[in-house]
């Protein structure tokens, strides 16, 4: 007699659910749920392309600049008339109107530079005290001034406030959410990043005749980053590219027009 497997009928079952109406319940639900959110990001990212539209720059001045002057005010912050001018030229340059961006100068240590709301600009002086040379300065200036010609800090303000609140509204899990939205605001400040970084080239090309002064900057924080070990960590942790492929872009894009052998120097060094 030959001993055949008993087939256990999977169909009763009862750990198992056979109720396709409700299998493709949820699949429809899963479908809409992917849908609504891929618009949400549509009308998140068209509100935030339009906005600047609708808000000039020199209404954004009027209206944010004094929360701006605010964050850009610190302890021992002090106006440069000829940091001012040679801002006031670039900015001419690339299109910003006369009179947006206002340069601070914080006699702080930190090696970085900000834009802000209304077109105020921090420079530290630990940065000015790292650069080499004008130009360097310049690249500094310039890359700031892109951001507030791209209207970044308003861009990127806004930008981070919807999609923290959707996410919240959709997740249950607060602390899922708002890392989600954290690391979807580091993504977008990386492209924010490079576009002004080509901007600046291109202005300094425009009053220097090269863009060197953008690679020595870069060369600057890689010097900067090697002494504090600040460069260690996956990129997407970082609200900035990889220095290094700043620095090879900046290379790319001013090899198109010989470096000048004899800079200007660095005024602002302490």
């Amino acid at each position: 007699m030959q001993f055949e497997p008993y087939e256990f009928d999977e169909s009763k079952n009862p750990n198992i659910s056979h109720d396709v109406s409700q299998l493709k319940e949820l699949a429809h639900m899963g479908g809409y749920l992917c849908v609504a959110v891929v618009v949400f990001w549509l009308l998140v990212e068209t509100l935030v392309y339009v906005l600047p539209s609708v808000v000039s720059l020199e209404r954004e001045k009027r209206w944010l600049g004094g929360i701006g002057s605010e964050l850009t005010r610190q302890e021992n912050t002090r106006r440069d008339d000829k940091l001012q001018r040679l801002a006031d030229d670039l900015a001419a340059r690339m299109g910003v109107p006369s009179g947006v961006v206002e340069v601070w100068v914080s006699s702080g240590d930190t090696v970085n530079a900000f834009a802000t709301f209304g077109g105020n600009v921090l420079m530290y002086q630990g940065l000015l005290d790292r650069l080499p040379d004008e130009e360097a300065v310049a690249a500094v200036l310039a890359h700031e001034i892109a951001h507030v010609k791209h209207r970044d800090p308003l861009r990127g303000s806004s930008r981070g406030l919807l999609f923290a609140v959707a996410s919240a509204a959709v997740s249950g899990d607060t602390g899922m959410a708002q890392l989600a939205a954290s690391l979807e605001g580091l993504r977008y400040s990386r492209t924010l990043e490079a576009a002004a970084d080509e901007a600046a080239v291109q202005a300094l090309i425009g009053r220097y005749g090269n863009g060197g002064g953008m690679v020595r900057l870069m060369q600057t924080f890689e010097q900067v980053e090697a002494e504090n070990g600040t460069a260690e960590g996956p990129q997407w942790l970082h609200s900035h590219p990889d220095t290094r492929e700043r620095l090879l872009a900046a290379s790319r894009q001013a090899e198109k027009m010989p470096h000048t052998s004899h800079p200007a120097p660095n005024v602002w060094r302490q």
